[in-house]
């Protein structure tokens, strides 16, 4: 099995119980709720009624719903994600079940938007990073967004001592057994693939900037545990 394969067996397999699964998780790591981070995520991000936005890895649609909900209109809102059946409950959330689809859903990879150069104005992407090329999907935003376009993401970090030697295989070991005890191989596989994504603060900002983004800011939120890796939240604008 592909790590592809694994990441979409794993979020096909979760879709159905998505949201809870990862409120939980947030709150035993961070000791935030999944809604908490959202709205970290939206603080002092203004949108309006002339931006076309995409949410990257749109998973159920949680950021969509919350776009609707403060008055942009859903013509203007892209959600995109890797899993099919994510989409499908992200369709159930924003349409109310009525068959009509009140924004752009798009199943396919972040590594390879299917989008024309500069479509959009603004890109999120929340809690997914981990499970993406950092450098290939921040080429990819950069490509699709316009200039100016601002790029948003929250996720996990990375710890500057995770470079010492052993340190990343004995956090992928200890991924791959807290998620084969509390869910499934395809997601242990998954989640254990990821420890090589997440990148700290510093490997963030210079990413960023090569890869056509400025005005970069990057804030830690406060965690539970000050050993696990906190919870990112950064803000660039392209070049």
């Amino acid at each position: 099995m592909t790590d592809k394969k694994n990441i979409i067996q794993a979020f096909t397999n979760m879709a159905p119980r998505y949201e809870k699964i990862v409120d939980s998780e947030l709150q035993n790591f961070w000791g935030w709720s999944y809604r908490g981070v959202v709205d970290s995520l939206f603080e002092d991000i203004s949108v309006n009624g002339k931006d076309i936005i995409l949410d990257i890895a749109t998973g159920t649609g949680v950021i969509p719903d919350r776009l609707l909900k403060n008055g942009i209109d859903g013509n203007r809102i892209h959600g995109l994600d890797i899993t099919r059946a994510m989409l499908e409950h992200a369709q159930l959330r924003l349409n109310g079940g009525n068959g009509q689809k009140p924004i752009n859903l798009t199943c396919a990879s972040a590594m390879e938007m299917p989008y024309a150069n500069a479509s959009f104005t603004i890109a999120v992407c929340g809690l997914a990073t981990h499970h993406m090329s950092v450098e290939i999907l921040l080429s990819e935003t950069c490509r699709i967004l316009r200039r100016g376009g601002k790029l948003t993401i929250a996720d996990a970090g990375g710890m500057l001592y995770w470079k010492i030697p052993g340190i990343k295989l004995l956090l992928k070991i200890a991924a791959f057994i807290y998620f084969s005890i509390t869910d499934d191989p395809s997601r242990a596989w998954s989640e254990a693939d990821a420890v090589s994504n997440v990148r700290s603060k510093e490997e963030w900002s210079s990413l960023l900037s090569k890869n056509g983004f400025e005005d970069i800011s990057i804030v830690t939120l406060i965690s539970k545990f000050s050993w696990i890796s906190s919870p990112l939240i950064i803000k660039a604008e392209k070049r």
